[in-house]
């Protein structure tokens, strides 16, 4: 069986939502107070689209972006975290896991300050 070029763009669009809200379920499950965001789906689409423009390739990061998305609704458009995954060196994606482990870091710093 050979699929169009339109057909497969169809079946891959069917695939990223399927995906989408699969991850959707499971942010869902973990902070049950966004299951009543109306914006919450579109806003997940369109992160995992911009996972996409910016060449993400692994799950784990992917879904952490959308868990972020999720927390901080359009955070990828504030302006340092647009200069920090576009700066050069490396790709958009380890700069992004850089960016969640400085996160982590400090949240578990803050933690141990209490």
């Amino acid at each position: 069986m050979e699929l169009t070029e339109g057909q497969w763009a169809l079946l891959k669009a069917h695939e990223d939502r399927n995906y989408v809200d699969f991850i959707r379920g499971h942010i869902v499950r973990d902070y049950p107070a966004l299951a009543n965001d109306p914006t919450l789906r579109d806003r997940l689409n369109a992160a995992f689209a911009q996972t996409r423009m910016l060449r993400f390739t692994r799950d784990v990061p992917i879904v952490d972006f959308l868990y972020a998305e999720a927390a901080t609704p359009g955070f990828y458009w504030i302006p340092a975290v647009v200069a920090w995954l576009h700066k050069p060196g490396v790709s958009a994606e380890q700069r992004f896991e850089m960016l969640m482990q400085v996160t982590h870091k400090r949240q578990q710093e803050m933690k141990e300050k209490r």
